[in-house]
């Protein structure tokens, strides 16, 4: 037949010829062949259209008669659904995973397609599952590279005994309960779940737990970095190491079904892939890693040389027998975590992976799904039992040594509800059973269901349950209520060197001595990016030894303080490593472990755009968490006009300090500071109290407590001729306002004021509305208006609960 007279099939045909079927009355049947089996793919040689991917620009009626429309919208489908089911659970605090896969089942063709039967073969036709397949075994390569970027395997080591311990018998006692189950229930489990030895590996997954998923689902749950968080990250590192040993082993006797000589060659070839990552791969990164400069990006050529190389790890994993994600996982495990390579790797890799092609793999997870399997779970009894059984023991076998190491009956079950997080981990794990018949698709699809049910449940209830700053965070700590000769501890948290001049001017302002020493814990804020385990370092321990692990030169300079101090200041200093969003969580719960009285948070300023920065910003929509959960007192400081700080020796020291006073908690707190500070030689402190004349509010008991603090102040400083009060009568808010500006204007170096309004002043709430920085209230927001030209510092203090 000539070419020229052949004419473009119909689309009802071009359905026909996929699915071998012929239409004749409108209907589609379902073919015999299972479209989920990708062993099995079968294309017509004779169908022109068999080979080509898309339309060459050639106008048809229906562009999904061509793979690249059909994959494009797959795409598309599923990330949608994913998105409104995540957005209809967020309420509920279900994980992204969960959605994502309830997505994928949602459009399965074995649901979709017995109501609707032509979404079958336009969704799903032989040639389009084998493409997905692919894309979805290539998202997963680079899905399994970034993990092990963002993975510390030195955590392991760093976690301490406790973590160890609850990680090898909550992973050992399960594995061995479920194993010996399996062993006796071997004949009633029958060859359609798995096959021999194989099915130790199955046992395997249901009894350890996933570093990946647990991190996921911890950042989700905004519990990273608290004190479960962190544990539950170490005892799932500790599991994450049996299952590597799973992994190798899993390979190993994959390939001993062609004789023990290729399962020999197998593991050789192996163990030869890793010696050439860690001493090929290793030293290239750490390279790349030392010729990238402090905030630099990885050059675009060096970012392309580690894609291509994850591709061919990814080759030469799967020609050597093992899996095609063993390598780039491997590889991934190689390279620094945090910046500036491995943050640049998740950041520039991480979205076109994980958002663009990765829900393709839910997709091919979903088609294989046979929902109408819970309607004969009889016939899987003893498949339910021995997962009820892996995650119960599990749950007992984490919360007995967790228990026995301290922790409270209530964390201890919390964390046990963690160590139970199920994922995509363990969803490409099923896959891959079932793609190599380990799995028929009921006894996958009843796993599945597991994942389902088992996160959707246990998320919930740990952020239900837990309260990451808990109860013993309850107190009264703030300055005012210390002893008058009693240590004053401070907890300093800097984000960068900047502000390392001004808290050091405000801590030898507060006049440490050896009759009032001072004890300041320093907390270096380094934003989470480019790994996944948050992480709260000390660098001195107790017997006072410092770790050098970590430290910087803005440690250094305080560490250098306390020697100038000679032993009349304590220094202790710490790094934490965790999420903006989360980092008020550190903060905190360092405060109540500390006792501290006042935590000291400088406040970023503009650049010269008048701006902030992306990560000052970050930080700064993180205090309204500190300043609602601090334990103790919290003081704000702001950079006015400081370009440059000179930091006078303590023997020069001289500051003149102006202190607002109208009345109410946060300005005695502020009091109460600038109380202890006037004790110094070189500070002078002028206070300037406002009253009413009009008033119409009466407060007896915080009168009265406001009269106490000032009387007590004027009798302990009656000889102290660098002490001095003024007090201002105000008749309306315009006087209060221009007094303000006034002060402002006087040229003090400091400038202390209370956060809140008292309860007499003529200032109103309604002035926030046009706050420029709400967090430092009306009165510190309006000083620190870009209205003044004036360089000083002011410290807006909030008294702790």
């Amino acid at each position: 037949m000539d070419d020229d007279n052949v004419s473009a099939p119909p689309l009802m045909d071009i359905w026909s010829n996929r699915g071998k079927k012929i239409v004749t009355d409108g209907s589609f049947d379902l073919p015999d062949l299972d479209f989920a089996d990708a062993s099995l793919i079968c294309l017509d040689p004779g169908d022109e259209r068999s080979s080509i991917i898309y339309s060459f620009e050639t106008f048809l009626e229906n562009p999904f008669t061509f793979s690249l429309p059909t994959v494009v919208l797959q795409i598309i489908l599923i990330t949608i659904m994913s998105r409104v089911i995540y957005y209809i659970l967020r309420p509920i605090k279900q994980p992204r995973v969960v959605c994502d896969i309830i997505a994928g089942i949602l459009l399965s063709p074995r649901l979709i397609g017995r109501i609707y039967p032509k979404y079958v073969y336009i969704m799903y036709p032989q040639k389009e599952l084998a493409i997905n397949r692919t894309l979805a075994a290539f998202s997963l390569m680079f899905y399994l590279f970034l993990i092990g970027v963002k993975m510390d395997p030195k955590i392991v080591l760093k976690s301490g005994k406790k973590a160890l311990f609850i990680g090898l018998v909550s992973s050992v006692i399960p594995f061995s309960l479920v194993g010996t189950a399996t062993y006796f229930l071997r004949t009633s489990i029958g060859a359609n779940i798995a096959r021999g030895k194989f099915l130790i590996f199955l046992v395997a997954t249901l009894t350890i737990t996933a570093f990946p998923v647990v991190s996921d689902i911890l950042t989700e749950l905004n519990l990273l970095n608290s004190e479960l968080g962190r544990l539950a990250m170490s005892v799932s590192m500790v599991h994450g190491i049996l299952g590597w040993f799973f992994m190798a082993l899993f390979t190993t006797l994959n390939q001993s079904q062609g004789g023990l000589d290729k399962a020999a060659w197998a593991l050789g070839s192996v163990l030869l892939m890793v010696c050439v990552i860690v001493f090929g791969f290793r030293p290239w990164m750490l390279w790349i890693a030392r010729r990238t400069p402090k905030g630099g990006r990885v050059s675009s050529l060096q970012l392309h040389a580690i894609v291509v190389s994850v591709i061919v790890m990814g080759l030469v994993s799967e020609m050597m027998g093992a899996s095609f994600a063993d390598g780039p996982l491997i590889m991934g495990l190689m390279v620094p975590d945090g910046p500036p390579l491995g943050t640049d790797l998740v950041e520039r890799i991480g979205n076109m992976a994980n958002e663009v092609i990765m829900p393709l793999v839910f997709t091919v997870a979903g088609a294989v799904v046979t929902p109408l399997v819970v309607l004969h779970l009889r016939r899987w009894m003893v498949l339910i039992m021995l997962v009820l059984m892996a995650y119960g023991s599990k749950l007992l076998a984490t919360m007995g040594p967790a228990m026995y190491c301290g922790i409270s009956f209530r964390k201890a079950f919390i964390l046990g509800l963690m160590m139970s997080f199920q994922g995509v981990i363990e969803l490409i794990t099923y896959m891959n059973f079932q793609n190599g018949s380990l799995l028929d698709d009921e006894s996958y699809t009843l796993l599945v269901f597991t994942i389902i049910i088992i996160t959707s449940v246990a998320t919930p209830l740990v952020k239900h349950l837990y309260n990451p700053l808990g109860q013993d965070l309850v107190g009264r700590r703030d300055i005012q209520h210390l002893r008058p000769n009693a240590e004053i501890r401070v907890l300093a948290c800097l984000l960068n060197e900047d502000h390392i001049p001004s808290i050091l001017g405000l801590l030898e302002a507060a006049c440490p001595t050896q009759e009032t020493p001072m004890c300041v814990y320093v907390l270096h804020l380094v934003e989470l990016t480019g790994r996944a385990n948050s992480t709260l370092i000390a660098h001195k321990n107790k017997k006072g030894f410092i770790n050098p692990s970590n430290m910087d030169r803005l440690h250094n300079a305080f560490i250098h303080y306390e020697q100038d101090k000679q032993g009349i200041v304590a220094v202790q200093p710490f790094t934490t490593i965790a999420p903006f969003k989360t980092m008020h969580q550190d903060i905190c719960s360092l405060a109540g472990d500390k006792s501290v009285a006042i935590i000291i948070l400088p406040l970023p300023g503009k650049d010269a755009s008048g701006g902030f920065s992306e990560q000052d910003q970050a930080f700064r929509t993180n205090i309204p968490h500190i300043l609602s959960k601090a334990p103790c007192s919290v003081g704000l400081l702001v950079h006015m006009g400081l370009t440059v700080t000179v930091l006078s020796t303590p023997a020069n020291f001289q500051h003149h300090i102006g202190l607002l006073f109208w009345g109410g908690p946060d300005d005695r707190e502020s009091l109460s500071y600038a109380a202890r500070m006037v004790q110094h030689t070189g500070v002078t402190l002028t206070i300037t109290r406002f009253l009413s004349s009009s008033s119409t509010t009466s407060n007896g008991k915080e009168a009265q407590m406001d009269n106490e603090v000032i009387e007590t102040f004027r009798k302990e400083n009656s000889d102290n001729l660098r002490a001095s009060m003024n007090e201002i009568f105000v008749n309306d808010m315009e006087q209060t306002i221009s007094a303000i500006r006034n002060f402002s204007r006087v040229g003090y170096d400091l400038i202390m004021v209370g956060r809140r309004l008292s309860w007499n002043s003529i200032l109103n709430d309604e002035l926030e509305e046009w706050s420029e920085f709400p967090e430092l209230g009306v009165v510190g927001d309006m000083i620190a208006s870009s209205d003044f030209e004036s360089e000083f510092l002011i410290l807006v203090v909030q008294q702790g609960p």
